[in-house]
């Protein structure tokens, strides 16, 4: 039995920060209504900023944090305002095509760019402290483990909270919800589109330097962790911050636990039969809002 709550508790935990990674990518949907496809090619970016951060100036992992988070901040930022918005302003359509045609091609792009300059190598941080571990009883969990789920928890809830009690969140969930009546408000939609994408990539640099203790980075690592995001986005919701958590809770306990069931491939391949399922019969998510 204590196999099957280590395994559990151990689900939550990776969870938690895989819900984290699907984060960013939910608040950019709700917000500017895009999907992007290089969200885990962003990621891959983040990992690459906290391994160098902690192979070459020596920092512990959870410092390097705050660093891959303002680096893809400013990515984001500069990435919206340079390219996407560009896209916006010339396709009059509410979804624009040309944006997924550009994430598409801008994760190709840093996929290979990264191959080409970094090489094609795994690559893990040597800090002790990724091998420590926390012993209660039976049950066995490393350090990582234990700070990604605390840290992707309030970072989960200082969002919720952010965009519920500040005036920049509730422009940012106004201009969601109709950017034509935000627009007639005030609000400068221009700018709540860069700041949702800024934000959205900020988060993806802190789920980034969680991941990297448990997972090795290299070119390709977010392709993986990419489409695994798109799943729990779907899972908990389009466009709802809190459901991409408890989304990432429920890949993740599907694929601790049901690999002590089943073959890991299988247990893989049920998290895609629930994700199917919901498309079918809750095309809203989980924890989404049904809308006419």
């Amino acid at each position: 039995m204590s196999i099957y709550l280590q395994a559990l508790l151990g689900g939550i935990a990776t969870g938690a920060v895989y819900g984290l990674i699907a984060l960013g990518l939910s608040l950019q949907f709700g917000v500017m209504k895009i999907i992007n496809f290089a969200h885990g090619s962003f990621l891959m970016v983040a990992m690459y900023v906290t391994y160098y951060s902690c192979t070459y100036a020596g920092l512990h992992p959870l410092a390097a944090a705050p660093i891959a988070a303002v680096v893809l901040f400013i990515v984001g930022w500069a990435c919206q305002r340079f390219f996407i918005d560009g896209i916006y302003r010339k396709e009059s359509a509410r979804e624009p095509i040309g944006v997924l045609i550009f994430t598409t091609g801008l994760w190709i792009f840093l996929d290979y760019f990264a191959l080409a300059l970094l090489g094609p190598d795994s690559r893990m941080i040597d800090s002790p402290w990724a091998n420590e571990v926390v012993i209660m009883g039976d049950l066995i969990f490393t350090y990582p483990q234990v700070a990604g789920f605390i840290l992707a928890a309030l970072v989960t809830v200082g969002l919720v909270a952010f965009m519920r009690y500040t005036a920049l969140g509730r422009a940012i969930r106004a201009t969601g919800q109709d950017r034509e009546a935000a627009s007639v408000l005030g609000i400068d939609s221009k700018r709540v589109y860069q700041l949702s994408f800024a934000i959205g990539l900020g988060v993806l640099g802190i789920a980034g330097a969680l991941l990297l203790p448990m997972y090795p980075v290299n070119p390709f690592v977010g392709d993986i962790f990419g489409m695994r995001a798109f799943v729990i986005v779907v899972l908990g919701g389009i466009g709802s911050i809190a459901g991409a958590f408890w989304g990432g809770i429920i890949v993740g306990i599907l694929e601790s636990v049901g690999s002590q069931l089943i073959p890991i491939t299988y247990a893989e391949a049920l998290i895609f039969l629930l994700f199917l399922g919901v498309m079918y019969f809750r095309p809203s998510g989980l924890f989404g809002v049904e809308k006419e």
